[in-house]
């Protein structure tokens, strides 16, 4: 599907470092990131794609307000996981920063993260990490 080039949810390999590292499932992990890395990633830059994503998978209500409407999509996705039940935090699963430095630096080497959609760096992957705990 990429046909040769990274793909635009680089919260997939941000993930398998979490699942490499400790005892916890794709989904788990992909619960906690995925929230969190699209708000890192949402700019005047990507907010189309969000907006797409708010109307074609949440269906919800257009806006005005670009930004606000690419949030609540991101809310939504964030809820979603919620009422499922998941675990939302690294805290609640025991995990601290003391691996977030390899972690990121295998992200971006293994990932190719700085191919990506957005291209992301070992410096916003740890930022992303510390924004899940």
């Amino acid at each position: 599907m990429g046909a040769g080039k990274s793909g635009p949810w680089t919260c997939h390999p941000i993930e398998h470092e979490l699942s490499a590292f400790y005892d916890i499932t794709h989904g788990v992990g992909l619960a906690i990131v995925t929230p969190r890395w699209m708000r890192y990633i949402l700019s005047e830059d990507t907010v189309d794609k969000f907006i797409e994503y708010a109307k074609n998978v949440w269906h919800l209500p257009e806006e005005a307000d670009k930004m606000a409407y690419a949030n609540k999509a991101i809310d939504a996705t964030e809820n979603f996981f919620r009422s499922c039940h998941l675990p939302m935090t690294l805290t609640e699963l025991g995990i601290d920063e003391t691996h977030f430095e390899a972690m990121a630096e295998k992200a971006v080497r293994i990932g190719d993260l700085q191919n990506a959609y957005v291209p992301l760096n070992k410096e916003d992957v740890l930022n992303i990490l510390k924004m899940c705990k």
